[in-house]
């Protein structure tokens, strides 16, 4: 009966609007954080992204707030594989952070002869690390943009099956996920 009058319907639609929030809220607070610790590491390009980040988020958030909260039909294959890239995004940066804390103590170490070799290739690793890390971001970042640019831009629910960005999104989103393992 719950499921013939609608209301099975508007309570998804309020699940989703509810949890949309405050992933958005939880994450621009957790980037905010991750933006000062990168500028306190020095690593420039994480804090820039950090708030590149925060400012797709908000972009993001207002689209699906205007074009998807409250409608019949709404992509949620869209909104939960681009909240997935957002969220792999933010753990790249968190794991720049972690790494930038790796660099400062192999900077901090004992510089002997045998030492120094050792420390040397570890920060020659790390380095590699941290620029893998903000690499894929930068990809991640073009892959959020091309598909918010499409949705935006799309005239009817049934186009959202035929998006060739949400294609790539949903390969990045994969490929992330298993470079996180």
């Amino acid at each position: 009966m719950h499921r013939l009058t609608g209301y099975t319907r508007k309570a998804e639609v309020e699940w989703l609007e509810e949890r949309e929030s405050a992933d958005h809220e939880e994450m621009v607070a957790r980037l905010s954080t991750l933006k000062n610790q990168l500028h306190e590491l020095g690593i420039k390009e994480g804090e820039h992204q950090a708030l590149t980040l925060i400012d797709m988020l908000d972009d993001y958030h207002k689209v699906v707030e205007t074009r998807f909260l409250g409608k019949k039909h709404s992509p949620v294959a869209y909104l939960s594989t681009a909240r997935r890239v957002q969220k792999h995004a933010v753990q790249n940066l968190t794991d720049a952070v972690a790494v930038g804390h790796s660099l400062q103590s192999i900077a901090r170490h004992d510089n002997n002869a045998k030492a120094g070799e050792r420390m040397q290739n570890l920060n020659v690793d790390q380095s590699g690390r941290l620029e893998a890390l903000l690499a894929e971001n930068r990809q991640l970042f073009e892959a959020l943009t091309d598909t918010a640019v499409e949705v935006a831009n799309i005239s009817s629910y049934s186009d959202y099956e035929r998006m060739d960005t949400m294609a790539r999104l949903v390969s990045l989103s994969e490929i992330a996920s298993q470079s996180g393992k």
